[in-house]
């Protein structure tokens, strides 16, 4: 009798954690859909990061930073993302300073600093 409770209490735990699982599934599933749109920036599940050239089927046309286009299998696609590569900048007169004073915008590391000159 006990062995019969323990199964039906096992068996319990069994269903809830299937259930639990599949609505997860279909919450990834909805979510991956609703990114394959043309024109979304989007990550795959490798890490690749492009904008949505084209969707033919279950193939996903990526195009990178870089231009290139790959092709995906839709299933491959996990979110879209913001562009991280992608930087807007205010517009000051600090610009105007830094041409007249010779300034290109980059300054050295501190390592090159500690660095004895060779001359």
């Amino acid at each position: 009798m006990e062995f019969i409770i323990l199964m039906v209490v096992f068996g319990g735990f069994m269903i809830l954690m299937s259930r639990s699982s599949k609505k997860m599934q279909a919450k990834a599933a909805e979510q991956r859909e609703s990114a394959l749109v043309v024109g979304n920036t989007v990550v795959t599940q490798t890490g690749m990061i492009g904008q949505i050239v084209d969707i033919d089927g279950g193939v996903v046309t990526l195009e990178s930073a870089s231009g290139d286009e790959t092709q995906w299998l839709s299933n491959a696609i996990n979110s879209v993302i913001e562009p991280p590569y992608e930087h807007t900048y205010a517009e000051d007169d600090s610009d105007d300073e830094d041409a007249e004073s010779g300034f290109d915008g980059l300054s050295p590391r501190d390592s090159d600093l500690d660095r004895p000159s060779d001359r």
